[in-house]
């Protein structure tokens, strides 16, 4: 019966999965490309090794999205992988991961393996916590009840096709239940392959190389978004990225869940990091990590980053390993580490960003001569060696005749001396821990070489900013200079070792990434504002109530109460029953004589003019070209004006915009037709080569003033001097297809802001109770494993995740992004799982000719 179920599920994953690759718009750019080819690829190695989809989705749920290419967003890319994966995965179900070997019990189970069992093979095989499954179930029957509630009635459109393109394109639309509930579907339906794939070892093998992997994409992605749009130096821009997550395209929080969710995997990298390479990859993905969520500039995620740094600091005290630095090494620690931030600080507040770097690269080396026994004796005279070697280097090459950049004296002797500080400590160490004449001779050098750097530290900051920032250098070479005498402790704080690397480098990139986004004019601008956007935020809150308790009569029913007004339902409560008057802009399809056009309603606010919502398409330009764009509008009354404009934008935010020059005719009665046809230039648009070329889309708004008015347009083209055509589905014949829209600064109307009165409004008090409880099961299990040694670091990253992720919900909803809230229930899910050995059948063994097989045998 189960294997009867199993093939059922998998053959209705099957139809839908080639249902909707029919219809799938997999033109009109380079992403539909890679999704066709990164689709079989996925399936082959699922195919071969039943437990890859450990690794896949991770790591591709947080980045594959292109929406804004192809203009869907009910049906996500994500969506038609999880079709692939239940379908092969079910279409195989008898299979099993591999079989352990007969000759004992593997040393993670819950619970050891009966002596008739170990005669036979054998395989972990999953369970749920007893509590988690009634959680589960409770949780399972109120999501569904929510989702009844928001999908009915479903009225048949009744302007045919182009009614279910505007159910599709349009979160005011009852499928939008349908869109947000698919996270929890999704989860449930992948329940049955964690219990079977996701053990100990599959999840340190796959799945968490595969959300290191998302990760780093994720940061890449930000990375890019920073230096093609604002620059990487701009940090006084209100410029907000938001990386591969096009459902910000309305704002919400998205990025920083996400990042909230996946950085303490990366610190929990960090800290296994048994090799130089790892530590030295781990770095560089902590520091990409670290530099994507401080350029958020968000208030909630820097938050979640606290808390999660507290859990996980909580955690290591619990831990019992035998290993736990004491109270006693780690009060100082922190406090020596404040100290140099505070120090830091104040050096970047007078000598700038170079100041800051020469700073920290003199702390640095430091910190790694303070861990070696230095010859005391040979100190004094290899100091003075080196300040009179930077005389002479000073006397012999002024500033004023190096190059540009590194080239100058102070800057290239910096890195000289880095370079030979280094070499002179490698040295050291290749001769071990002999006191022979050699390692003294390379511990001198060194210290010679730290020397020059605090020469050069105090060079750097006159060099920038003049004789005012010589105080804060002799301060910083002072401080550097008492770090040394760690060296001569009986007992030393710490020891040059992987965890003390690991530590000093990932403070070391938070100090500099950190204090000059702190110190910008828009981090200011944002800190100075919350107690303002706070009231503001409260003052939503109270309205979404108000809306859920007065949909009926006598306040909220207790069908409300219970159950919520239906899962997706918000923004269409927001549309039609807001307590201030707004009418947030819409646009939906229409038909006439047989052809489908675009219909924009403009929005209307008791302020005057509010937010617009724009249509989007990306184009391909070239700089300085000229363009011929056309078009037919309707106008129905004189308030409308249309806006069209082709602008530098990834999905939120224009820049370096071109306007088109069109001035719509007279309004007629009744409302006609009218043919436009304009040239423009493309100026500045299409500069740059590679991926720092911008990418180009052209934008069409309605504005009215307070009252809504409504446009119609049709047979949009836009044609180069060839004469070739760059808009896709310009007659908007296919509904929806290649075009997104987008809300740069108005935001409220489509979130609660909050994931609790999310899950409440939404989904009822019974979802809230049940998620809540799920939570606390999760989270007592997860302590539980803290305080186990082989499980304390893996725990403690998971609980440090989940904190963060729920300091970021106090302020968005987070789970109206089906991609992050699956990301999130795969988690928790994963988090209440217990692992038991039980014989293997014939059936349930793979066959032994896999590669899996062939590695395991």
């Amino acid at each position: 019966m189960v294997t009867l179920a199993a093939r059922l599920l998998a053959v209705l994953a099957a139809l839908a999965l080639a249902t909707t690759l029919r219809f799938y718009p997999f033109g009109h750019g380079w992403p539909g490309m890679l999704l066709a080819v990164l689709l079989p690829a996925c399936l082959l190695w699922l195919w071969r090794q039943p437990a890859a989809w450990l690794f896949y989705l991770p790591c591709l749920l947080p980045v594959l999205d292109i929406a804004p290419w192809t203009g869907w967003f009910f049906i996500e890319e994500t969506d038609l992988l999880l079709m692939q994966t239940v379908a092969c995965s079910y279409a195989r179900w008898p299979h099993r991961t591999v079989p352990l070997p007969a000759s004992g019990a593997h040393h993670q189970t819950a619970q050891p393996a009966q002596p008739a069992q170990l005669s036979q093979p054998s395989q972990l095989a999953g369970r749920l916590v007893p509590a988690a499954r009634v959680c589960l179930w409770l949780l399972t029957l109120a999501w569904l009840a929510a989702m009844l509630r928001g999908l009915l009635p479903l009225a048949w459109p009744a302007t045919g096709e182009s009614g279910w393109h505007n159910y599709l394109s349009s979160y005011l639309s009852p499928l939008n239940s349908l869109r947000l509930g698919k996270a929890w579907c999704w989860a449930l339906l992948l329940l049955p392959l964690l219990r079977r794939d996701a053990n100990p070892d599959n999840l340190r093998r796959l799945a968490l190389p595969g959300l290191l992997c998302g990760l780093a994409l994720v940061s890449l992605c930000a990375l890019w978004e920073r230096a093609v749009f604002p620059g990487l130096s701009n940090l006084s821009s209100d410029y907000r990225i938001t990386a591969p997550f096009s459902a910000m395209h309305t704002g919400g929080a998205a990025l920083d869940g996400y990042l909230a969710l996946a950085l303490p995997f990366a610190v929990l990298w960090l800290a296994r990091a048994h090799s130089p390479w790892r530590m030295g990859a781990a770095l560089v993905l902590l520091a990409l990590a670290l530099h994507a969520a401080l350029v958020t500039f968000s208030r909630g995620l820097y938050a979640a980053l606290v808390v999660a740094g507290a859990v996980a600091l909580i955690c290591l005290l619990r831990s019992q390993s035998a290993k736990r630095p004491s109270v006693r090494y780690l009060v100082p620690g922190l406090l020596l580490m404040a100290a140099c931030v505070l120090l830091l600080t104040l050096v970047f507040g007078t000598a700038g960003y170079r100041g800051l770097a020469a700073a920290l690269l003199l702390l640095s080396g430091a910190f790694l001569l303070s861990t070696q026994p230095l010859p005391w004796r040979l100190l004094p005279a290899g100091a003075v060696c080196a300040v009179a070697l930077q005389l002479a280097f000073a006397i012999l090459w002024p500033v004023q005749d190096g190059g540009p950049g590194i080239l100058k004296a102070p800057y290239f002797l910096m890195m000289l001396s880095c370079l030979l500080l280094i070499g002179a400590l490698w040295r050291a160490h290749v001769h071990g821990t002999s006191n022979s004449s050699a390692r003294q001779s390379a511990l001198c050098v060194a210290v010679m070489a730290w020397t020059t750097m605090a020469c050069n530290t105090a060079w750097i900051c006159w060099h920038w900013a003049g004789a005012g920032a010589l105080p804060m250098a002799a301060l910083v070479i002072v401080a550097a200079g008492a770090l040394l005498a760690h060296a001569a402790m009986r007992q030393p704080l710490w020891r040059l070792g992987r965890t003390s690397v690991g530590t000093a480098g990932a403070a070391a990139m938070l100090c500099l990434l950190a204090i000059p986004v702190s110190a910008s004019y828009y981090a200011g601008e944002r800190l100075t504002s919350t107690a303002g956007d706070w009231q503001g935020r409260l003052r939503h809150w109270r309205q979404a109530l108000s809306m859920f308790q007065g949909n009926s009569t006598g306040g909220a029913s207790a069908a409300n109460i219970l159950f919520g007004m239906g899962v997706g339902t918000f923004p269409a409560t927001y549309f039609w029953h807001n307590r201030l008057d707004e009418t947030p802009a819409r646009l939906n399809y229409a038909e006439e004589n047989g052809e489908r056009y675009l219909r924009l309603s403009s929005p209307a606010y008791r302020a005057g003019y509010g937010e617009l919502l724009r249509l989007l398409q990306r184009v391909e330009l070239e700089p300085d070209t000229p363009y011929t764009l056309s078009l037919s509008v309707r106008r129905h009354g004189a308030l409308p004006v249309l806006q069209m404009r082709l602008c530098q934008r990834q999905l939120l935010y224009a820049q370096q915009c071109v306007g088109v020059p069109l001035r719509l005719s007279a309004a007629t009665l009744p409302p006609s037709w009218q043919r436009y046809s304009v040239t423009l230039d493309s100026a500045w648009l299409g500069r740059g080569h590679g991926l720092l070329r911008a990418p180009v889309q052209l934008e069409l708004a309605v504005s009215s003033g307070r009252q809504p008015a409504l446009i119609d347009v049709d047979k949009l083209s836009l044609r180069d001097p060839d004469g070739r055509e760059l808009l896709a589905n310009g007659d908007f014949s296919a509904g929806h297809n290649y075009w997104f829209f987008s809300s740069d600064h108005h935001h409220l109307p489509w979130h609660i802001k909050n994931i609790w009165l999310h899950l409440l409004i939404e989904s009822g008090l019974c979802s809230v109770l049940a998620m809540a409880s799920l939570l606390v099961v999760a989270g007592r299990q997860l302590w539980r494993n803290v305080a186990v040694p082989a499980r304390q670091a893996g725990a403690t990253a998971t609980l440090a995740a989940l904190c963060g992720f729920l300091m970021v919900g106090v302020f968005d909803s987070l789970l109206d992004v089906p991609r992050l809230a699956l990301l999130f229930y795969l988690m928790l899910l994963c988090t209440l799982q217990q692992y038991q050995l039980r014989p293997c059948t014939n059936r349930q063994v793979m066959p032994a000719s896999s590669d899996i097989g062939k590695k395991k045998g």
